[in-house]
């Protein structure tokens, strides 16, 4: 087996042995990796420790197919601590998305702007101001998942292609976001839909909301404010299209995604 060099951040690891275990990482070079680590777990492993919230440069042996390997060798070379006010927040949201990136990325698939801006996500969760961590979470997903091709469509009607109408006077006039086709539904559409199971309703207040966060950049998006049912609202927006719309996506086991959200929110103050 040749080796290989590259960096990268871990998404999620498994044991299988008393000492060793299986890492999935997130490389700019081949997406997502699965990597077998001898030793892992054990202080003086000749490997190094492979570290959670960390950028990695690693080099590994992969099997023939390019789709797992074993480690060699690992060095962190940036390491995301959140220590900072807010603790508790900083690591649910830095763990949300994660997670999601490791339901979502495809084995030896090449997302290198995904990657860097999961970087640049990472940075500003260690160090920002707690109080705009909501906004900058929820920019951040908004612009991962329009990289991976699930941006939903809030400028116009996903049916007919026209406008929606919106009573500018009336913020919580209602809308209605259609998980099937991906985006708002005009009132005519939305009547000759065959069924009605996959609408979410939203206000133009908030829908308004989501197309600045997707428009910003992230560190735009850190200084939009994002109130905790406004987040709760977008997440689950966003996490029922990706369960219809993914064929990889499973539930999020490190929490029930909006529960850990809402408690991270009121451990700073939210």
């Amino acid at each position: 087996m040749a080796i290989h060099k590259s960096e990268g951040i871990i998404l999620s690891t498994a044991n299988w042995s008393e000492s060793s275990q299986t890492i999935t990482l997130f490389t700019p070079d081949r997406g997502r990796l699965v990597l077998n680590v001898r030793e892992a777990r054990r202080l003086t492993g000749k490997r190094g420790r492979p570290m959670t919230f960390a950028r990695l440069e690693f080099s590994y042996y992969l099997r023939e197919g390019g789709e797992s390997g074993y480690l060699s060798d690992v060095e962190p070379v940036e390491v995301f601590l959140f220590e900072k006010d807010g603790q508790l927040g900083r690591l649910t949201f830095a763990s949300a998305s994660l997670e999601l990136l490791n339901n979502l990325l495809i084995v030896s698939d090449p997302q290198p702007a995904c990657y860097q801006i999961t970087l640049s996500f990472l940075r500003m969760a260690d160090s920002i101001d707690k109080n705009r961590l909501p906004g900058l979470f929820a920019g951040y997903i908004f612009r991962v998942i329009s990289l991976l091709g699930f941006r939903p469509n809030l400028a116009g009607c996903a049916g007919c292609g026209g406008e929606i109408a919106v009573d500018t006077a009336e913020p919580e006039a209602g809308l209605y976001f259609s998980i099937e086709r991906g985006g708002l539904v005009c009132d005519d559409c939305r009547r000759a839909m065959p069924g009605q199971d996959h609408l979410i309703g939203l206000s133009e207040m908030l829908r308004s909301k989501m197309l600045n966060l997707m428009e910003s950049s992230l560190e735009e998006a850190a200084r939009i404010p994002v109130t905790l049912s406004e987040l709760n609202a977008m997440m689950n927006l966003v996490t029922s299209l990706l369960k219809y719309h993914s064929g990889t996506i499973r539930p999020l086991k490190s929490f029930d995604f909006l529960e850990k959200l809402t408690r991270a929110v009121k451990a700073y103050g939210g």
